[in-house]
């Protein structure tokens, strides 16, 4: 008997990876990085991994912050140029805006009979070549219990202020008007007040009285038409 013819041999075919091109074995699938699923090359795809996103958001988040003091101070500075009743452009034009910030800073303290104008002028007087300035920023602050007594002192003498003649002074200025060398004008701590129809003698006798009472300490010194009010934080008078 004939034996039986064998069967050929099944040949197996695998199909070739998702992704990979016809007619190319794995080898070549390595060396061109092809990524299952797609045809993107991994050499062109960006790398989205969890430390450079996290380094990428910390970098805008710095950015963020570098500039916020930027921003900040430019709306600041907004506001601080804007006008301020009674106060003249003249003034803005020949000393900056920094005359509108102090007057600001003064109508700020809620006075209800001082206005910013009033604090302001004495700034903008001459004696001969030599002209006053505005105090330093870091002595803003200094002016205010000084004011706060003055506008005690109106309310309790029942008549307006007429002037605040001097109030800060340069030391170039104090010199050029015969101030004293540690006068506290150059402080920003004291002002030199006249009232309408209200004598030097009954302006020193409220203040005196309002530092009996306890408001303040300071110096009162009288002269014949005005009167010297400051808040140094000792009694002295003259």
């Amino acid at each position: 008997m004939k034996k039986p013819l064998a069967k050929p041999a099944k040949m197996r075919h695998n199909p070739p990876a998702m992704g990979v091109p016809l007619n190319q074995n794995t080898k070549s699938e390595s060396s061109d990085r092809f990524l299952v699923g797609g045809g993107i090359p991994e050499c062109i795809k960006p790398d989205y991994s969890r430390r450079k996103f996290l380094a990428t958001a910390g970098l805008a988040t710095a950015g963020v912050i570098i500039g916020a003091p930027r921003v900040e101070s430019a709306f600041f500075g907004l506001i601080g140029d804007k006008p301020v009743p009674g106060i003249p452009h003249a003034w803005v034009q020949a000393k900056g805006s920094d005359v509108l910030r102090y007057a600001r800073f003064v109508q700020g303290l809620n006075l209800r009979n001082i206005t910013p104008r009033m604090v302001l002028a004495p700034h903008f007087k001459t004696r001969g070549r030599t002209q006053n300035t505005l105090p330093p920023k870091s002595y803003w602050r200094k002016m205010a219990p000084t004011l706060k007594v003055i506008d005690k002192m109106v309310t309790r003498i029942g008549a307006p202020l007429r002037e605040i003649t001097s109030a800060y002074r340069s030391p170039r200025y104090n010199h050029a008007v015969g101030g004293r060398s540690k006068s506290y004008h150059m402080q920003n701590m004291a002002c030199d007040i006249q009232f309408r129809g209200i004598s030097a003698y009954h302006v020193a006798y409220v203040a005196k009285q309002l530092r009996t009472q306890g408001y303040y300490k300071g110096g009162i010194g009288r002269y014949s038409r005005f009167v010297h009010v400051d808040t140094r934080g000792m009694n002295v008078d003259w």
